[in-house]
């Protein structure tokens, strides 16, 4: 095994055997990876308290050569234990849905840079109580891409053509709709709603956060991205299973709030 530095966020972390751990990290330098942490249980532990779900901490680990082998934890330095996401259930539920995705998909198993900084952003987020649903909700938007996920933003998904106007988007084909392509019994959705899509497609994880959102429509994106995540990707875990069996999206509660959100007149041409 060779000996290796890495940082990593703690996104499992179970008991085995008496005094050890099987914990998994998202880290900088491998993407998800799992080490077993010896005698981590012990209260004279020095490294306990760098291996809590949540946490960021720096780690000297013996990196298994094998894919079917544990890497062995050396040291752990705690940097940031994200304790507060605890003390409140929804930030709690909206951490657990962002890492229960990671965990769920064999994606993640190599490094992607970007995905570890935007995680550890997230969770910073939600720890320090900043706009915690909507971090959640961004963060399930732009890791579309590396899942395979498609949103059709930049065009009609109906002629295949851009247009500087859309007249809707369609919740389940996940796509704008110009106006050449509209049915008759469709309604047109608010020009506002459709800028904020424009916006977030522009946008990365980094950046969106400079502009400010009507809460309706994060809601809404929300309620799509659970459905397609589960319809389109495969990836439903107990975190989204959780979230989606709120109230607010119950499917009666729900098409009833998005149609006096969304239907409106306030359309060019």
């Amino acid at each position: 095994m060779a000996e290796t530095i890495l940082k990593g966020i703690v996104i499992s972390s179970f008991d085995y055997e008496e005094f050890d751990k099987i914990v998994t990290i998202y880290s900088d330098k491998y993407g998800k990876l799992s080490f077993v942490a010896k005698g981590i249980n012990k209260p004279e532990s020095k490294n306990r308290y760098s291996v809590q779900n949540f946490s960021v901490s720096n780690f000297q680990i013996f990196k298994s050569r094998r894919a079917n082998s544990l890497s062995k934890l050396k040291t752990g330095d705690l940097i940031q234990n994200n304790f507060n996401i605890t003390k409140n259930y929804d930030n709690y539920l909206f951490a657990s849905v962002i890492i229960s995705i990671i965990l769920e998909s064999n994606d993640f198993n190599n490094k992607n840079f970007q995905i570890f900084v935007s995680l550890e952003k997230a969770l910073n987020n939600i720890n320090e109580n900043n706009d915690p649903f909507s971090t959640m909700v961004f963060f399930l938007f732009y890791l579309l891409k590396p899942l395979g996920g498609k949103f059709s933003l930049n065009k009609c998904y109906r002629c295949n053509k851009p247009n500087k106007l859309y007249r809707l988007f369609d919740f389940k084909e996940c796509g704008f709709v110009c106006p050449n392509c509209i049915k008759l019994n469709e309604q047109p959705q608010s020009v506002k709603f459709i800028n904020f899509l424009k916006i977030i497609y522009s946008e990365t994880f980094s950046t969106v956060f400079n502009h400010q959102f009507e809460t309706a429509y994060v809601l809404i994106l929300c309620k799509v991205l659970l459905e397609h995540y589960s319809h389109n990707l495969g990836i439903y875990t107990n975190a989204m299973k959780i979230l989606n069996s709120k109230k607010i999206f119950e499917e009666e509660t729900f098409s009833n709030y998005t149609y006096s959100v969304l239907t409106t007149t306030e359309y060019l041409g």
